[in-house]
């Protein structure tokens, strides 16, 4: 008896502090309306977590299948995706999210079906894939017609993908397909044409494969990207109210038609690569209202080169243009390009990246500049380093007479040099450049990150500041612990010319008061002067750097 009492003490001690503490047996959580608990369960983003609310009591038993969005965002068995969805009973889906690894077409497909006619939102489904199967073809399905959704980005780790037959998309703006395999392109053209999609403004493929010609119509279209694209024999794009698209390693092409009037921005890189007939290449690209053009990463084959050169002939004037040479590090067994370019667009601000692999760039650069002579600002980026020189019969050097021809950039006040290296070769480009640039007001040297402050870089500068003339602002920087910091100031270096070279009454004179007339109005002029460039020196300095 006394035994069983001690035992059941405790635990009415135990209970009753539970009843005190808790507030009694009241469930105050639980009495909160449901679009209350509903919002605190949407923040957990977890459908599975949100599921096992249910055990709490009776009265959570149902409101997980409330949420008017599904996650299952941790790589999950696309089976349970199906009778997460058969379970809830909220009006709309708003959003759904599903990672899954390894899945089946069949899984996929299973559960697309039963939220096709739900969603009113965004879908993201992407399906991680072991690397080894990569670019297999692993079984495909068919797309339901999604009329509500807003949005779908599919990443299906290259299962197949059907489009459907019939249905329009009439809320859909933004479709994206990666990691694809698009069966039938007929189909692909019909879905993203304006009367399937009416609403459409931004469309991205991604890493996708499709045997056939694609053509894309659309009048709503905003926005467009295609990458790695294989297969498509002829792609054709008509949108009369794009204006962005990127068309980046299109391979396989055999033609290319673009007709996009109202396009303000275009990005190219790497197209037609990889064509079976270099020779029927065919590419077409209609763009009147084009304000920013990137070319990048292309083929060096004369073919593509010259498909570049007919784009851009197409412009008058160009306010930035970026180009980048790449050399080859052996010459001698390609041909030679650059003559190939006969004129170039009124451009305001021209940024070229060589890398020169150690070729001498100084003609290159020549021949480029010849031809836009009204250049404003110029930005020149060589980086890599290579220590092998080129042999003495490389054409890098074409033309030969180049240093003897004249040019006048009489238009040119800033210039902006990086990834210098302080060899030969740059300093006689640089003692040209400053002959060219007759009004040139600013000039900022950033040496390479692997050139230390050495005795040898000081006297570059020097070398430099010497071929300089005294209205030049010119800032020197260099890296010290991979930040970028002030070397040498030109406006400094003149001060201490001046206060040097003039006499020594004249530098006294703030003491003297019996200064000669002659000599005080010296020194108020070298001060005037150096003050002056002080000041170009102090606002070359506050000018942000890339």
């Amino acid at each position: 008896m006394d035994h069983s009492g001690e035992e059941t003490a405790p635990n009415s001690k135990r209970a009753k502090l539970a009843v005190t503490g808790c507030g009694g047996s009241e469930d105050h959580l639980s009495a909160l309306p449901d679009d209350v608990l509903i919002h605190i369960l949407l923040k957990l983003r977890d459908t599975a977590f949100a599921g096992r609310t249910s055990v709490l009591s009776s009265r959570w038993r149902r409101i997980w299948t409330l949420l008017p969005e599904i996650h299952f965002s941790d790589a999950t068995d696309p089976r349970r995706v199906r009778p997460a969805l058969a379970a809830n009973e909220a009006p709309a889906i708003l959003h759904l999210v599903a990672v899954a690894l390894d899945a089946s077409p069949y899984s996929v497909a299973a559960w697309l079906q039963t939220v096709a006619p739900r969603l009113s939102g965004d879908l993201i489904f992407r399906n991680i894939i072991h690397r080894s199967s990569t670019s297999e073809e692993r079984g495909a399905l068919e797309l339901p017609c999604f009329q509500n959704a807003t949005s779908i980005r599919l990443g299906l780790g290259f299962l197949g993908l059907t489009m459907p037959a019939s249905g329009v998309f009439a809320q859909l703006v933004d479709l994206s397909l990666d990691h694809v395999w698009i069966y039938s392109a007929c189909r692909l053209t019909d879905v993203i044409s304006s009367q399937r999609c009416p609403a459409l403004q931004k469309l991205t493929i991604r890493d996708a494969r499709c045997m056939g010609n694609v053509a894309i119509q659309s009048g709503s279209l905003r926005q467009m990207e295609l990458r790695n694209l294989k297969g498509f024999s002829r792609l054709t794009i008509h949108s009369e109210s794009l204006l962005q698209m990127e068309l980046s390693d299109l391979r396989n092409h055999q033609q290319l038609t673009v007709t996009v009037p109202s396009l303000e921005e275009l990005t190219l890189s790497s197209c037609l690569l990889g064509a079976r007939n270099l020779s029927l290449l065919v590419s077409s690209i209609s763009a009147p209202q084009l304000l920013v053009l990137k070319w990048k990463k292309n083929t060096w084959h004369p073919k593509i080169f010259r498909a570049c050169l007919m784009l851009l002939h197409r412009f008058k004037v160009i306010h930035k243009l970026n180009l980048r040479v790449d050399y080859l590090p052996c010459m001698r067994i390609n041909e030679y390009l650059m003559e190939d370019i006969t004129r170039l667009p009124g451009i305001t601000f021209l940024s070229i990246v060589i890398t020169a692999h150690a070729h001498s760039f100084g003609a290159c650069l020549f021949y480029v500049l010849r031809m836009c002579t009204g250049v404003r600002k110029l930005a020149l980026d060589t980086p890599g380093h290579f220590d092998e020189a080129c042999p003495s019969d490389c054409p890098c050097s074409q033309p030969p007479n180049w240093k003897s021809e004249e040019l006048m950039l009489d238009c040119l006040q800033e210039a902006e040099i990086s990834n210098l290296r302080g060899t030969e070769d740059e300093l006689a480009f640089m003692e040209w450049l400053f002959s060219w640039a007759t009004v040139l007001k600013q000039m900022t040297v950033t040496f390479d990150e692997s050139i230390t402050e050495s005795r040898d870089i000081k006297e570059f500068c020097q070398k430099l500041l010497s071929f300089s003339r005294p209205e030049i602002c010119m800032g020197f920087f260099v890296y010290r612990h991979s930040e970028k910091v002030l070397l040498l100031n030109s406006a400094r270096e003149l001060r201490r010319r001046l206060l040097s070279s003039c006499t020594p009454r004249a530098r006294s004179s703030t003491t003297d008061y019996h200064l000669e007339m002659s000599a005080l109005r010296e020194a108020k002029e070298v001060r005037r002067k150096a003050d002056q460039m002080v000041q170009l020196g102090k606002d070359v300095n506050s000018t942000p750097f890339p």
